[in-house]
């Protein structure tokens, strides 16, 4: 077996605890943080807010690093400052740390042991197969959207959210720490080999330098990806923050309408697999073009707010598009701008996607309060997917080593 599925399982299992915890089962501490400090569900909201606004910083800075140190030793600080920083959250005496320290702890996680580290060194390890081991990679997001919150329901009632925390931030040192330090390598030299087994240069030494800042946001391809993924990010976290409550909404029941998310997560991760091995197959326009499709599908599906069985459905095809995101979008920022600057590239990339999804919260709760339904807000975003798809015309992809 190459050394480069050692590299994915390490990827694999860092976005299982980084994305796990901050995207699936943070808001199993809602209700316990409320009661210790006396305060509401909006003040403990902050925390992901301060987090969400923290990460447009740390990202861009964490990704032109990756390109200039070793990738090991920022994976290794990473999950260090996410165990850390869980510590601390559980010593917390005040809201207002608790709102702080989440903040730091979620941004320097998510940029130092999330998607984008992981996505950087599973993607200088192969070259043929990069949509696969990206796609694989990625599933870890969703096993972890499994696994954490098993956890931390199992942990609360006889720990607190206190010693829960304290519990996580202690497996993340003694387990995946080490497991993560055997794994990951920046590059193929790093353990003697000239060449990967998928046709992958050895070290960082490439025909192609670095590039620079004006040349990265100079270059015409990155604004219309970043566009086209913030309209597609944006419009589905939208929709999947208002699955439940439309679905209810329609009379089904408060578990039925719950378990939709999981038919979304399930089809996720599917979705991970067979988009990561569609871009190595079809090129990624045709791999994005066809996520777009499903969600758009999706989307006016839901908006002639049918049947539950057709609803599932639905969420399916949400799901399944939504689990291509990722690994799309990893190849995409390999093949464009190569693996010498892909930390940057990304690292820019994501704080700009990021304030896409930050609008389409609001703009879904202001068409609901206006309308009392997600019908229109769900029309729209259907005409939006369209516009993401013409956005990816002109994107002009050459494969870079």
């Amino acid at each position: 077996m190459s050394y480069g599925w050692r590299v994915v399982g390490g990827g694999f299992l860092s976005q299982a605890f980084v994305i796990g915890f901050f995207t699936y089962a943070v808001s199993l501490l809602t209700q316990p943080v409320q009661e210790t400090f006396g305060v509401g569900v909006e003040m403990v909201m902050y925390s992901l807010t301060c987090g969400t606004f923290l990460g447009l910083f740390a990202m861009p800075i964490v990704g032109t690093l990756l390109d200039k140190l070793s990738v090991r030793k920022i994976f290794a600080a990473g999950i260090v400052l996410f165990a850390a920083g869980l510590w601390l959250v559980a010593q917390s005496t005040t809201i207002i740390q608790y709102i702080a320290i989440f903040g730091m702890t979620m941004a320097l996680a998510n940029a130092m042991a999330g998607s984008m580290i992981s996505s950087a060194v599973v993607s200088r390890w192969f070259t043929e197969h990069r949509g696969r081991a990206l796609g694989i990679a990625a599933t870890g997001t969703s096993v972890g959207g499994v696994l954490i919150p098993g956890l931390i329901t199992q942990w609360l009632p006889d720990y607190g959210w206190r010693g829960t925390l304290e519990n996580l931030a202690i497996v993340l040192v003694v387990i995946v720490l080490p497991l993560v330090l055997w794994a990951i390598r920046s590059w193929p030299a790093d353990v003697g080999i000239e060449q990967s087994d998928e046709g992958q240069a050895g070290g960082p030494v490439s025909a192609q330098a670095q590039l620079g800042l004006k040349d990265i946001v100079g270059n015409a391809n990155f604004w219309w990806l970043a566009a086209a993924l913030g309209l597609l990010f944006s419009t589905y976290t939208s929709v999947l923050s208002n699955i439940t409550p439309y679905a209810s909404q329609l009379g089904h029941r408060e578990d039925a309408a719950s378990g939709l998310i999981m038919v979304v997560a399930i089809s996720g991760l599917l979705g991970k697999l067979l988009f990561g091995m569609a871009a190595d197959k079809m090129g990624q326009k045709l791999a994005l073009w066809s996520a777009q499709l499903l969600v758009a599908i999706g989307f006016v599906v839901l908006a002639t707010e049918p049947s539950y069985a057709l609803i599932m459905l639905a969420c399916v095809s949400i799901g399944l598009a939504a689990g291509g995101m990722l690994p799309v979008w990893g190849a995409f920022i390999a093949d464009i701008f190569g693996l010498q600057s892909y930390g940057r590239a990304f690292g820019l990339m994501a704080p700009i996607i990021t304030l896409f999804v930050m609008l389409g919260f609001p703009l879904t709760g202001r068409l609901y309060d206006a309308t009392g339904s997600f019908s229109l807000s769900l029309f729209i975003f259907s005409g939006l997917m369209v516009v993401a798809a013409l956005l990816v015309v002109p994107l002009r992809v050459q494969r870079a080593a």
